[in-house]
């Protein structure tokens, strides 16, 4: 029995759920929503730090639903944004989560889960791209 009558998508609802799963144990939240706009604040502003291709590829690597919301809203031109600091990562972070959540607690609850469950090649191209600052972020 499939939730959706498509295997694929079963599958790859599965598998976000358990990264958001990931993420709410790593936050102590209280719920998978919550858990959501975490991974969803943390992926959309690491998506416009990339290069176009970088992002492409680092796309590549997650589940088919994460991968839209990665996407979600995205365009292309004028990326990657030139954020160079750590709090001006965060601010951008602390925006999505709408003030919600702290939003380095965010980043490192996020960039662990992505260490856990992404091939390291892809999360290793990431952090050479990133500066210092926000690359000090990851576990």
């Amino acid at each position: 029995m499939t939730t959706t009558g498509v295997r694929t998508f079963d599958q790859s609802l599965e598998t976000t759920r358990e990264w958001l799963q990931d993420v709410q144990e790593q936050m102590g939240l209280d719920d998978e929503q919550r858990a959501f706009r975490v991974m969803r604040a943390v992926l959309q502003t690491l998506r416009d730090r990339l290069t176009v291709e970088e992002a492409a590829q680092f796309a590549a690597q997650l589940p088919m639903l994460l991968q839209g919301v990665y996407y979600h809203g995205w365009t292309p031109t004028g990326k990657p944004l030139k954020i160079r600091d750590r709090q001006e990562f965060l601010d951008r972070v602390a925006e999505g989560l709408m003030r919600e959540h702290d939003p380095q607690e965010a980043c490192r609850a996020v960039f662990r889960v992505l260490e856990e469950r992404m091939p390291g090649g892809e999360i290793e191209d990431v952090k050479r791209i990133l500066p210092e600052a926000i690359r000090d972020l990851w576990p």
